[in-house]
């Protein structure tokens, strides 16, 4: 077993390379985000640190709020008071707050509170709709991103499934080897074509030719053909030994 293990450890893991690559492609999809809410006249930036707000200039339109994460919230437009952009003054300058000191009424803002459900629900429809393309690849380039994280502590977890039935999802332990293989098929299916799918995808094959392929209960070859005739992976689940250096 120690020489199994040994062997599927040592094949390469995510370079910096990928890493800075994936960095660069996280940035452009969420900045595709940006310009899609822009076009929609979300062009107010506030920054909050972990996540950035995109506000409309008509507050009845909401705040689109964007995660580092890769997550995105549509949501009312708080109550706020501003100095409020008059022909002679710009928005929040002295002037404008000037004139909050003379009529405070002017300078208070409703936000979305006197916004009605029905028109409320349009607005987020619309805004979501304009933005649920490029938030979605924003979403797997920095899901990608992550998945060298995944790839560091993958070797334990995956022994773990073999070994114990710990799952690699969910919380139901996996009784029976064919329940185990399974779960590793699924898993490697799951993943995204990428350059961080295909390295989750890598360390399992190669786990399974060390590990799984030697054991009492390994794969059989009709096994991974039904499995690769239903997959919508790019390419076949292949347990083939990889080419020399």
């Amino acid at each position: 077993m120690i020489w199994a293990l040994a062997a599927w450890a040592v094949e390469p893991a995510v370079d910096r390379d990928v890493i800075v690559y994936g960095e660069l492609l996280a940035e452009q999809a969420r900045q595709e985000v940006v310009d899609a809410l822009a076009r929609e006249g979300y062009d107010i930036v506030l920054d909050r640190g972990d996540h950035t707000i995109y506000r409309h200039a008509n507050a009845w339109e909401g705040d689109v709020v964007l995660y580092d994460d890769g997550w995105m919230l549509i949501k009312r437009q708080p109550i706020r008071f501003e100095g409020r952009e008059m022909p002679w003054a710009e928005r929040n300058s002295p002037l404008a707050w000037a004139g909050c000191v003379i009529y405070s009424p002017l300078c208070l803002r409703m936000g979305g509170a006197s916004v009605g459900q029905r028109k409320w629900r349009a607005v987020e429809t619309r805004t979501a709709q304009a933005a649920e393309l490029p938030v979605h690849t924003w979403s797997e380039r920095v899901a990608d991103l992550h998945t060298s994280e995944v790839v560091d502590g993958l070797p334990d977890r995956l022994q773990a499934l073999w070994d114990d039935g710990v799952p690699l999802e969910g919380t139901d332990r996996l009784v029976t080897a064919e329940a185990r293989r399974a779960a590793l098929l699924a898993y490697w299916g799951s993943r995204t074509d990428s350059p961080w799918g295909e390295a989750v995808r890598g360390a399992i094959e190669a786990f399974c030719r060390a590990v799984v392929q030697r054991s009492d209960a390994p794969f059989a070859p009709d096994e991974i053909a039904r499995f690769n005739a239903t997959t919508t992976a790019e390419r076949p689940f292949d347990l083939s030994p990889p080419p020399d250096p």
